[in-house]
């Protein structure tokens, strides 16, 4: 494998680093591209660590990326990304095992990564490195219909901020990284979030993209099973029945599965598999 060298993405500009993403998810199963603006929403919100995460260079061109994102003991792989031409050379597991190493010495106890369950050989990869299968994570998708019935629910607009509150008081425990409190609790705008009748309580990623993401929905337990959180999916859908909307494949499998079925959403193609890495500690 070609020589890399490096350097902590707490020295590169956001440009450089949305730019060193976009180009190590070419060709990948699910391209990416990143505007600076998109790179910074997102992984500030998962806590993104600019020291431990890293551009890798050949002869000075981005070949490689390394996001990695802390939180107390625990460090997760949030990006990983090779250009094509470097595939296949073995840059993944070495970057990885630096990876390991270093959070050993820092002290954290666990890393976790999401892959895609269709990409058998980073799946491989992962797991010859030592890290476990813990849950299949899933997405859920509905088309664009001018035919959806308009509701009658009329949703109240809150802030991000209070609904990252209430999704740590009322939201399911032991989520995966990108629903947790504390990432949400991180969204700003575009993001926004509405509450129906103070029964269910709904995060959008951006209500005014071609594609609409339903980012986190949350009902309190007394009012589960009461129809609520259709009444929340329903009335956003006829909001805006000319756009298609989705849950992103972070989901576990036995969480709405059936929720979504009633509701008519289909799933994705394509699911993740989260892995859990137990550090052995120095």
């Amino acid at each position: 494998m070609a020589d890399l060298t490096s350097r902590p993405i707490a020295d590169c500009t956001s440009d450089e680093a949305a730019a060193a993403l976009t180009r190590g998810f070419e060709g990948y199963l699910v391209p990416l591209r990143f505007t600076p603006q998109a790179y910074e929403r997102r992984f500030r919100a998962e806590n993104l660590d600019p020291y431990a995460s890293r551009i890798f260079l050949l002869d000075g061109a981005p070949v490689g990326i390394l996001l990695i994102v802390r939180r107390g003991w625990t460090s997760r792989v949030a990006a990983m990304g090779i250009a094509p031409e470097m595939r296949g050379q073995g840059a993944g597991r070495r970057i990885l095992q630096e990876a390991i190493v270093e959070a050993e010495a820092r002290g954290d106890r666990t890393m976790w990564l999401e892959v895609f369950e269709q990409n058998p050989p980073a799946l491989a990869l992962y797991t010859k490195l030592g890290f476990q299968p813990v849950r299949r994570l899933v997405g859920y998708r509905k088309p664009a219909d001018a035919a959806e019935v308009a509701s009658r629910d009329a949703l109240t607009e809150i802030d991000p901020r209070d609904f990252a509150r209430l999704a740590a008081r009322h939201g399911e425990p032991d989520l995966p990284w990108a629903l947790q409190p504390e990432t949400l609790a991180a969204v700003t705008l575009p993001a926004r979030a509405w509450h129906l009748e103070h029964r269910a309580y709904a995060l959008i990623a951006d209500p005014g993209a071609e594609k609409l993401s339903l980012t986190a929905l949350v009902v309190p337990e007394p009012l589960r099973r009461q129809g609520w959180g259709s009444r929340m999916v329903h009335a956003l859908a006829a909001a805006r029945p000319d756009r298609p909307w989705s849950v992103s494949p972070v989901l576990p499998e036995d969480l709405a599965a059936d929720f979504f079925a009633k509701l008519g959403w289909g799933n994705w193609e394509i699911n993740q598999i989260e892995m859990r890495l137990e550090i052995r500690r120095l």
